[in-house]
């Protein structure tokens, strides 16, 4: 069962709370492997289960779980961690009830788990001093090059600056112009 405590790990150092086993919801026990809940950022319930429970059984838990869960009024999404070869099995019935992370393996590494349950667990930003570093118009400025920049291109960038109604204003008269058109109506010029 150590790759069901490894997934709980993960879970747990994301902010997870583990549950007890029987996991108990309105006076019914359901017998998961393991149950987690969001704490923090996710509100999610997060059952594992491996193939050690047959995959008819776990459909029949899985929906008693979200049955009780509606008479609790529980506005708890679920996803179900399942491990195993039944990971590759049919999961059109237990993906009516909860969101399904399939693990091949029941003994997966660190990175499979985190793979897996990556929709669970909260963004890596990058550092701060990484995400504060150069102007981007510079680092565009940079990655075309002296030599194909054009003046079309410090126009488009300059406008840049400005926002992005005014990127449109300038692609309009930048297109206006290669189409030899002009900015004034045949009614203007009456």
């Amino acid at each position: 069962m150590t790759g069901v405590q490894d997934v709980l790990a993960v879970l747990e150092g994301a902010g997870f709370q583990r549950l007890p086993n029987p996991l108990m919801v309105a006076g019914t026990e359901f017998d998961f492997e393991a149950a987690a809940r969001g704490t923090q950022n996710s509100h999610d319930l997060v059952l594992v289960a491996t193939e050690q429970v047959p995959l008819l059984r776990l459909q029949r838990l899985v929906a008693g779980l979200a049955r009780s869960l509606d008479l609790a009024a529980s506005r708890r999404p679920m996803s179900l961690v399942l491990m195993g070869d039944s990971a590759a099995a049919d999961r059109i019935e237990l993906e009516r009830y909860a969101r399904v992370l399939p693990i091949a393996s029941t003994e997966p590494d660190l990175v499979a788990i985190e793979e897996a349950i990556a929709v669970l667990l909260p963004l890596k930003l990058p550092n701060a001093e990484l995400a504060h570093g150069s102007d981007p118009i510079n680092e565009v400025m940079v990655a075309l090059g002296p030599s194909r920049t054009t003046s079309d291109h410090v126009a488009f960038l300059n406008a840049a600056a400005n926002g992005s109604d005014a990127v449109r204003e300038a692609l309009r008269l930048y297109m206006n112009e290669g189409a030899g058109w002009t900015d004034h109506s045949e009614d203007d010029d009456e």
